[in-house]
């Protein structure tokens, strides 16, 4: 009887140390290109998540969401059409939203090359497996580097536009280019969600942060400076 007791608790106990953290999601990716709806799936402020890590388009396509360990944050556009950054927002409405509760970080130190997001993906799905990251399963994952050339962007429309079409996305969506800067990344890893939170070629998506805290938005581009590894952050196993 006793060693039946032992093996059961050596197995939940298994079972919770290795347990990935449940990625959510609330609407989807293609609602925009597709339906052209542009209304909210989901208010931020309403997850009940310690550590909450998520990232989305604004309701009505007006900035990008950022939230880092429960701090939201927004890249968005001045009148002046110039990139700026909101902090504690309140009341945080989003078209799609990726989302995690994380407490706990593993970090590895990713010294390859990488000059391009498609190089990055590979390291990524290289790096979790290693690291015994289930990949094919969706996964949260951080990243902290010096960005060597980079480029983002931020959706932001006019209110007073109501019919999203092909050219109203393409006139919404605001480009940013950068370079030399150290950077912060929070994305999402599947292999299972194209067009719902990761674009239609792609098994990442990815949001940033500027060191300097003055700039953010979606990836498009990167390339990292090969004189710093980049740090890449996984859930604690």
């Amino acid at each position: 009887m006793k060693q039946l007791i032992h093996s059961a608790i050596f197995i939940l106990m298994t079972q919770f140390v290795f347990a990935q953290p449940v990625v959510q999601y609330s609407g989807k990716m293609s609602k925009i290109g597709r339906e052209g709806k542009v209304d909210a799936a989901i208010i931020v402020d309403s997850i009940n998540a310690k550590n909450l890590y998520a990232i989305g388009p604004v309701e009505n396509l007006r900035g990008e969401i950022f939230v880092w360990d429960g701090k939201p944050f927004v890249a968005a556009i001045t009148e002046e059409k110039e990139p700026y950054v909101q902090k504690k927002v309140k009341n945080l409405k989003a078209v799609f939203l990726v989302y995690a509760d994380v407490a706990h970080w593993d970090t590895i130190m990713l010294t390859q090359k990488i000059n391009s997001i498609n190089e990055l993906e590979k390291a990524i799905t290289r790096a979790a497996f290693q690291h015994g990251t289930d990949t094919s399963s969706a996964f949260p994952f951080l990243l902290i580097g010096r960005v060597k050339e980079g480029s983002g962007h931020i959706m932001y429309k006019d209110t007073a536009i109501t019919t999203i079409t092909p050219a109203v996305l393409k006139e919404a969506k605001y480009f940013n280019t950068f370079s030399n800067q150290k950077a912060q990344m929070l994305g999402f890893y599947s292999q299972h969600h194209q067009t719902i939170f990761t674009h239609h070629d792609s098994f990442i998506h990815i949001h940033y942060r500027m060191w300097n805290k003055y700039q953010a938005g979606h990836l498009d581009l990167v390339s990292f400076d090969e004189s710093e590894p980049i740090k890449f952050l996984l859930p604690r196993r």
